[in-house]
């Protein structure tokens, strides 16, 4: 199915690259309203922390009660302590059946800058491909880095940097698909924090 939806759009577009971005970015918008309720319940527990952590220092010893006393704090605003993993669960099968796509070798002989789209650049160091997607989740990377909030801890800091890590173990048209969900969600977050910030200064 994905093997016949990836191929349609190459088809269209003259390019399986560009089938793949069409593809990560459909995808993305069909998760944006589960997207927007989770950065909302995200702006909603930042907003809540005193309260949270006041909750925390009167019922630290008595974890049953200080879960409901959470949750109905939560529920009083409309949201819920598991909001913001939603669309990260809901994606993962759609990951899980890309990647198969991508490590399949269904798309051996297609191209990218000269590379095959099931080479890596783990295998090929001098794929100049593989680098280019290298160099554009580095700079997605220090955006979102950069983004945090202060006082982010340090792990959550490098975690951004994950996915730079990760690229040159996978085939690059995976690499592709990383470069592309990554500046999505970089560019979503900052523009619905920027809406955040806005009505909250009204």
């Amino acid at each position: 199915m994905v093997h016949v939806v990836l191929s349609w759009f190459a088809g269209s577009l003259g390019s399986m690259p560009a089938a793949i971005v069409v593809a990560t970015v459909l995808l993305r918008l069909a998760l944006l309203p589960l997207s927007l309720r989770a950065y909302r319940a995200e702006n909603v527990r930042t907003r809540l922390a005193p309260q949270l952590q006041e909750l925390r220092e009167r019922h630290g010893g008595e974890p049953v009660v200080l879960a409901e006393k959470t949750a109905e704090l939560m529920r009083r605003e409309g949201t819920g302590p598991f909001a913001g993993l939603v669309p990260s669960l809901l994606q993962a099968p759609f990951v899980w059946l890309l990647y198969r796509e991508f490590t399949g070798g269904r798309l051996r002989g297609y191209g990218f800058l000269g590379a095959d789209l099931s080479h890596r650049l783990l295998t090929e160091p001098a794929m100049l491909a593989g680098w280019l997607v290298v160099a554009a989740l580095i700079v997605v990377a220090v955006w979102n880095r950069r983004q945090l909030p202060a006082g982010t801890p340090g792990l959550v800091g490098a975690l951004q940097f994950a996915t730079v890590a990760f690229a040159p173990f996978v085939p690059l048209a995976a690499g592709i698909y990383l470069v592309t969900t990554s500046a999505w969600t970089a560019a979503e977050r900052w523009v619905v924090r920027a809406r955040f910030r806005s009505s909250q200064q009204k």
